[in-house]
């Protein structure tokens, strides 16, 4: 259960143990006042009936007056009046008050209703015993009007319990908003967004915590620019080391080479015999061997163009190149128009990516065309290769030249996509745009 409604519950809970204590004090309260109306009632009709007969006493018969009694008589509240002539037994009642409005349930009388109480008393007329009267106490209408009191009183504490409980959820929702806004910038942390900042709250509990969740954010770009900055810095000098590596093979293997194939060609033409020519040209074709493996290592250490040319020249010489060579499948390179010129470790990656993609379409894809885009965004170079062949296998392991470029990529602070399906195969990647 969330803080807010464990909150609520408590205060829900606390309202109706209140209504709860409220209804038991006022049931003891009704309860006597209940009991003391009845006891008045039936004083009243106990004094109401002796006043009666002694009026009537002398201005009627003497047999007449219990048969007049009834009619004389009128029920106070609270009180039955009941007459019980000896000479048929027959009790007789004074017509008494109409029904209340609304009678109580019957757990509400039970609850409140006074112990029953009786009074019979003797009508003697000249010396004679003529009959008597029977008095009752009769709660029903104290019942009825406390059913009415307790029900309007009961409705009036809910709904201020429910008011009340409605305007603490209002101010637990406006009080805990910033809860959710440093909850979704927890979030967006967890996600790798830490530029955004919660800013300072009025609320004086929930501020310090704002405070310290964006002191984090700060703490954390400013480690993930430094990493971003060391992993650049490492790719950059891998870069160098390969460029230096290049250089030298470059400046000491092609002079070295070129002088082999000097010498064979002079013990050729100086050659004696054919074996020493033929041995000549064995030489000759082993330095010519070597020559190009030097060269495809060469390309492979430090592509020659990339630095000294700009970006979209470079692969779209690369791109033509291919499809002089391949007659399938067919390139087509699209390059957003005026982008600027990356920095040369980012050129180099973006370099490898179509090389690398390009290489496993040609290797595998059996495709028909193989699209290739290369653009910016505000903070990212993006560039997709897409092929329409047969996809990758879900079997098949990635190449060692696929997670190389993954890693390169990861190291410069980019991510690498790979969807395969039955239409083809889509590399997608970005890397971020340095300052």
């Amino acid at each position: 259960m969330t803080l807010r409604g464990r909150i609520l519950t408590v205060i829900l809970a606390v309202q109706m143990l209140l209504v709860a204590a409220l209804a038991l004090g006022s049931l003891d309260r009704l309860r006597r006042d209940i009991a003391a109306e009845t006891r008045m009632g039936a004083d009243t009709a106990r004094a109401l009936v002796l006043a009666t007969i002694g009026t009537m006493q002398g201005a009627v018969p003497a047999d007449r007056i219990m048969a007049l009694l009834p009619e004389r008589l009128t029920e106070p509240r609270h009180a039955r009046i009941g007459v019980v002539d000896v000479l048929d037994g027959t009790l007789r009642q004074p017509p008494g008050p109409g029904d209340p409005r609304a009678r109580a349930p019957g757990w509400f009388g039970a609850l409140v209703a006074p112990a029953p109480s009786e009074t019979r008393l003797p009508v003697i007329i000249d010396g004679r015993p003529r009959g008597y009267v029977l008095i009752t106490g009769d709660p029903g209408p104290g019942i009825a009007r406390a059913w009415r009191d307790m029900r309007d009183l009961m409705a009036l504490a809910v709904a201020a319990a429910l008011a009340q409980a409605g305007l603490i959820a209002l101010a637990l929702s406006q009080g805990l908003r910033p809860v959710a806004l440093i909850e979704d910038r927890l979030s967006g942390m967890t996600r790798g967004e830490l530029e955004s900042r919660i800013g300072p709250l009025p609320q004086p509990d929930l501020a310090p915590l704002a405070a310290h969740a964006d002191r984090l954010a700060q703490a954390l770009e400013q480690a993930r620019a430094d990493r971003l900055r060391l992993q650049q810095q490492i790719v950059a000098r891998a870069d160098a080391e390969r460029k230096a590596i290049a250089r030298d093979l470059h400046d000491e293997m092609g002079p070295c080479l070129f002088g082999l194939r000097v010498e064979a060609d002079a013990l050729r033409a100086q050659a004696p015999d054919a074996a020493t020519a033929q041995a000549a040209d064995q030489i000759a074709a082993i330095a010519e061997q070597i020559a190009r493996v030097n060269r495809a290592l060469l390309d492979d250490l430090r592509p020659v163009a990339v630095g000294q040319l700009p970006l979209p020249v470079v692969l779209g010489d690369y791109v033509d190149d291919l499809q002089r060579r391949f007659a399938r499948p067919r390139f087509a390179l699209e390059i957003a128009s005026g982008l600027p010129e990356p920095d040369e470790a980012t050129a180099l990656t973006l370099f490898r990516i179509l090389q690398e993609g390009t290489t496993n379409a040609l290797r595998h894809a059996d495709a028909d065309l193989v699209r290739i885009r290369l653009w910016t965004d505000p903070a990212h170079w993006r560039m997709i290769l897409a092929d329409d062949g047969k996809g990758i296998d879900p079997d098949r392991p990635e190449g060692t030249g696929l997670t190389g470029m993954r890693e390169r990529i990861t190291l410069m602070g980019g991510r690498l996509q790979v969807d395969a399906g039955p239409s083809g195969t889509t590399l997608q990647a970005a890397l971020p745009r340095l300052p």
